[in-house]
């Protein structure tokens, strides 16, 4: 029976004890104002208050508190001063059009777009039409994923009951399949995610193309006009 054994991917059981041991260490152990992030001539990632001077000339992030990187610095023949300088002026400059400038032309290219609301609902589903095959590949996958992770568990079951030891290839076998699952059942939450954000769009579209159909807008504009 499947209850009887202990097998469990090792693989996917060290990056979750990983992962809580780097929760564990970042909440006793906060982070500084502001943290460097760079990686040596071997690749390996660093983490420090200051860029050591063997490695000031690459690349390097610059975190807040949180972890979270708040600048990418690539050119590091540039001062510190100077890149803080530039910092306020890119934060005060103005948009090029204004939110209901933006609006107006939203609104034009709706009306535009479509001609009715049975056009609206008709793009909705043929969007979501053409995700269909898509979807249908990932089921399929993970289905045959279930499938062979059964037959690899029964084929272990059976061994151990003989008296035999599963082998490291067997065992990496079941864990390639755990890992296989895992990235499946990603990308089937990912594709019903973007299934999601389709439907709220043109359910937003919908309900915007309705509120302009109906003159609502001209009916708030006339009182103003009027005056």
């Amino acid at each position: 029976m499947e209850s009887s054994l202990n097998i469990k991917p090792s693989t996917l059981a060290g990056t979750a004890a990983l992962l809580a041991a780097v929760v564990l260490l970042l909440s006793v152990t906060p982070l500084a104002a502001e943290t460097y992030r760079w990686k040596d001539k071997d690749g390996k990632t660093h983490y420090g208050e200051a860029v050591p001077a063997e490695y000031a000339d690459q690349p390097y992030d610059v975190l807040n508190n949180q972890g979270i990187v708040i600048r990418h610095v690539e050119d590091t023949t540039a001062s510190v001063d100077a890149m803080s300088e530039e910092e306020p002026e890119k934060k005060e400059r103005e948009p090029l059009i204004s939110a209901e400038e933006r609006q107006v032309q939203t609104d034009r290219l709706l009306v535009i777009r479509y001609s009715s609301e049975e056009e609206i609902i008709k793009a909705l589903d043929l969007e979501l039409a053409q995700l269909g095959y898509d979807t249908k590949v990932i089921q399929q996958s993970l289905e045959s994923t279930d499938v062979a992770i059964r037959s690899q568990i029964s084929q272990a079951a059976d061994q151990q009951r003989a008296g035999q030891q599963i082998s490291a290839e067997q065992q990496q076998e079941i864990e390639q399949l755990y890992a296989r699952r895992a990235s499946d059942e990603k990308q089937q939450n990912a594709m019903q995610a973007r299934k999601e954000r389709i439907r709220a769009r043109y359910t937003a579209e919908l309900e915007r193309y309705r509120f302009l159909s109906s003159g609502s807008e001209e009916d708030q504009q006339e009182p103003g006009d009027k005056g």
